[in-house]
């Protein structure tokens, strides 16, 4: 993993009504990185995203891309969009063409692609997603699961730098959940960084390279996820478990140590 393609610094939000819901955040995301940023729900994580790709415009603070603010014109925003894309927890609120096809080949002819590089596209982000089966299903007639990476392909399409997922294994059985984690193994592994909101503990154990411990609008820590799941005080601070098989772990070592000493 490389140095720092995405930071927020300072940054805070107060929505209308005098809502705080970021509250001088600071985060850092390294090039390459599996990023999961994980508090409880209610704890600001998706207005974190929206101003990662800039939907979002700070009350303070600032956003950084590559070290450098992307500004705020239309055609800044619409680059600094390009490079880091957004994928919302419901993909009914990103899916609106007829079929699976016309709703990823939207992004690229909208970039101004040639329909011929813009089918190529589609081909590449549907295989990468393993859905090329669904080219031509109408989005209405897609399982919950496959609307989910209908709509990262949408994503990815666009051959983002960085992909944003709020919540994205939420609403998923277990094997829907494992189809979509092994698609996003896959971009990773093709270079494509990756932050993704999430309040398990578990996926973030068992997925991420980093975690951000999110609470109250702040990140309390960040780091490598052995070292940041392993810190009981801050998970406690931020409302959460340590992961099953650390507290396993845990267990199994106070057991341990508690035959070996003196009674």
């Amino acid at each position: 993993m490389g140095g720092l393609i995405l930071e927020a610094r300072g940054l805070g939000h107060v929505y209308p009504g005098g809502i705080t819901a970021l509250d001088g955040l600071d985060l850092g995301v390294r090039k390459g990185a599996k990023l999961a940023v994980l508090g409880p729900n209610g704890a600001g994580k998706t207005t974190l995203l929206l101003h990662l790709n800039g939907t979002l415009r700070p009350s303070s603070g600032r956003v950084l891309l590559d070290g450098a603010e992307p500004g705020s014109s239309r055609a800044a925003l619409g680059h600094w969009r390009r490079r880091v894309g957004l994928v919302l927890q419901d993909p009914d609120d990103q899916l609106f063409a007829a079929t699976v096809a016309e709703d990823v080949s939207f992004g690229p002819l909208n970039l101004g692609l040639s329909e011929a590089e813009a089918r190529q596209r589609v081909s590449e982000a549907l295989d990468q997603l393993g859905i090329p089966d669904l080219a031509e299903r109408p989005t209405h007639m897609l399982s919950f699961g496959q609307k989910k990476r209908a709509a990262i392909a949408g994503a990815i399409a666009m051959r983002p730098d960085v992909l944003l997922l709020d919540e994205p294994v939420a609403g998923l059985d277990h094997r829907g959940a494992r189809l979509l984690l092994a698609a996003l193994g896959r971009l990773a592994a093709a270079g494509t960084t990756l932050v993704f909101t999430t309040h398990d503990v578990d996926l973030a154990w068992a997925f991420a390279d980093e975690v951000a411990l999110f609470e109250s609008g702040k990140v309390i820590r960040q780091g490598p996820v052995a070292e940041v799941l392993a810190d009981r005080p801050a998970l406690d601070r931020a409302g959460l478990e340590p992961p099953l098989l650390l507290e396993l772990g845990f267990r199994t070592r106070e057991e341990a140590l508690a035959r070996l000493l003196p009674q």
